[in-house]
């Protein structure tokens, strides 16, 4: 297969030449860091409407990034594609296909871009896209996709308003934890469909806050046709709130009806084939116990931090939902940046507390995911040490002040 003009240059397996750009994003975020954290420390947070226009200007700035580090929006497209053609998404494209769309992604992926694991929703859209732009060429379809990523982020901080509880200050605050977040714009620029799923969830808990009970926790549940974690704010709303649990358990039911295709190919495809490579995550720094102890190891931290969330919960504190975020994401293996949008989400619960903080800092950490696709696969002991670094911020859980003051007594 020859290698055909790709119209976005994603850093892939670039080695040292993949350090320049790559450590250029981790410049400009760590600056943007500062401003952000700023804005947050406000006593008079932000209005709305200029975190709306700051974010609007991040996007932009984003966009016309020379190079991304991802190749998803590449995937999303050949996925529609397949739909659109007759062929299975939720299976490995044939090598010998002549589409010129599906071609791009193999390329890509160097042949072998990852089968499906989006819901039958997003499938959808995607087709509708690689449809409606077509005649336009792929960088006009792969276009559309961080388009419409871009106007669900923006929707995202809207949303965000209707959906944090407190008074306009305390709403305009979390709207800039979500809308400022450096990281989050830049996921959102590269096209990753996060933040569409999120904007799905924000809506179902809008629908609640206006006292819509059962369709808004129907709609938060069918977040998952078009990423299936979306669930998961269902699920937690439903536990909180007995009026919401007939509606979410309609959406998770027709949600899982309709995403049969993907659970199969989930398991036939997928699961046979995985292999455990953590990077850059605490399973990455229990890497060399084995597999299974670092695992098992991940998931204690995590039952740890779930249980800090259930007992911050039942003291009424909105942070406990950070904690339980906390704890999924340390069971990830793999947290890419684009993951931690729902990270942000959380935070932007309780934005000025300690456990909000570290939720925020490992935002920018996760960066640090495009390493080892960017620049090349590290070694056993730089793989260690690139987990150190990306966990570093969960050592802000850590009671050490109050060790050390302990000491001084």
């Amino acid at each position: 297969m020859s290698a055909p003009p790709q119209p976005l240059l994603v850093a892939t397996d670039w080695g040292g030449a993949g350090a320049v750009p790559l450590g250029t994003l981790l410049a400009a975020a760590s600056i943007v860091a500062f401003f952000y954290r700023r804005a947050l420390q406000r006593a008079q947070p932000l209005r709305l409407e200029l975190v709306l226009l700051l974010s609007v200007a991040g996007l932009a700035i984003a966009w016309f990034a020379p190079v991304l580090f991802s190749s998803d929006v590449y995937a999303y497209a050949a996925y529609g594609e397949m739909t659109r053609i007759g062929l299975d998404p939720y299976a490995r494209a044939p090598l010998d296909t002549s589409d010129v769309v599906v071609r791009a992604a193999q390329w890509q992926w160097v042949s072998a871009f990852p089968i499906c694991v989006y819901g039958p929703a997003f499938l959808g859209l995607a087709r509708s896209i690689v449809t409606v732009f077509a005649p336009f060429g792929v960088l006009a379809q792969l276009d559309a996709f961080r388009a419409i990523a871009c106007a669900a982020f923006l929707l995202c901080v809207m949303l965000a308003c209707d959906v944090y509880r407190g008074d306009r200050a305390t709403r305009w605050r979390a709207a800039a934890t979500i809308g400022l977040n450096p990281v989050a714009i830049w996921c959102a620029a590269e096209g990753h469909n996060d933040a569409l799923a999120l904007a799905v969830v924000l809506a179902g808990f809008a629908l609640v806050r206006r006292r819509v009970v059962g369709v808004g926790a129907a709609v938060a549940a069918l977040s998952a046709l078009v990423k299936p974690p979306g669930a998961a704010a269902a699920i937690a709303l439903a536990v909180v709130n007995r009026r919401a649990r007939i509606g979410a358990a309609a959406g998770i039911a027709i949600a899982a009806a309709c995403s049969i295709p993907l659970f199969h190919g989930i398991a036939s495809q997928l699961a046979p084939h995985g292999r455990y490579a953590p990077q850059a995550s605490l399973q990455a720094v229990l890497a060399p116990l084995g597999p299974i102890l670092a695992f098992a190891l991940a998931a204690t931290a995590a039952l740890a931090l779930a249980t800090l969330g259930v007992a911050s919960l039942r003291r009424g504190l909105d942070e406990g939902w950070i904690w339980l975020g906390l704890g999924a994401w340390v069971l990830v293996p793999n947290p890419y940046p684009w993951y931690a949008l729902w990270l942000i989400a959380l935070a932007a619960m309780a934005p000025r507390t300690r456990v909000a903080s570290v939720a925020i800092f490992l935002s920018f950490t996760s960066l640090l995911r495009y390493v080892p696709d960017a620049i090349g696969t590290p070694s056993p002991p730089l793989a260690v040490a690139l987990g150190i670094a990306a966990t570093l911020p969960l050592l802000g859980l850590l009671p050490l002040r109050a060790w050390y003051n302990e000491r001084l007594a």
